[in-house]
């Protein structure tokens, strides 16, 4: 769908609840004693918050209004983004590239936010768009909380 200006919502929007997610993530981590098992020690925390941000997305997911395109094909873009940009960070791929895969993201959910509205993009990268700012924001929530509780 292209747009008159930029849609706020959809640019805010997801990575707001990214950011919600990976407060609850960092937040529950500890509570659930997933840090003192020697695989999930460093992770944990950012698995929890990618837990949450999957549960979050799973209930926002079918709120998808039909006048943005084919609310099917949109909601397949949305798990891809929430899924398939998070896989290199599980597979470890992520922590090879010196834990520089969040900037990856961050830069691509960028550059689609400058161009999104402007094209006549097709529902499944809309909904890509909106799932890698949910990862975004999770992304630059799980720093902003790393950078708080370790100060």
């Amino acid at each position: 769908m292209k747009w008159e200006s930029p849609p706020l919502a959809l640019f805010a929007a997801p990575a707001l609840l990214g950011l919600g997610a990976a407060m609850a993530g960092f937040g529950l981590a500890p509570q659930l004693g997933l840090e003192q098992r020697t695989f999930f020690s460093d992770l944990a925390p950012l698995l929890a918050s990618w837990a949450f941000l999957l549960l979050f997305t799973a209930f926002f997911v079918h709120r998808i209004p039909a006048e943005w395109g084919d609310p099917k094909e949109m909601r397949m873009g949305v798990w891809t983004g929430v899924g398939f940009a998070f896989l290199p960070q599980i597979l470890g791929v992520g922590l090879i590239f010196c834990s520089f895969w969040f900037l990856a993201i961050i830069g691509i959910w960028l550059f689609f936010s400058t161009y999104q509205w402007k094209l006549d993009a097709p529902p499944f990268r809309t909904g890509f768009w909106i799932g890698l700012g949910g990862l975004a924001g999770m992304y630059l929530g799980a720093l902003a909380m790393g950078i708080l509780l370790n100060a």
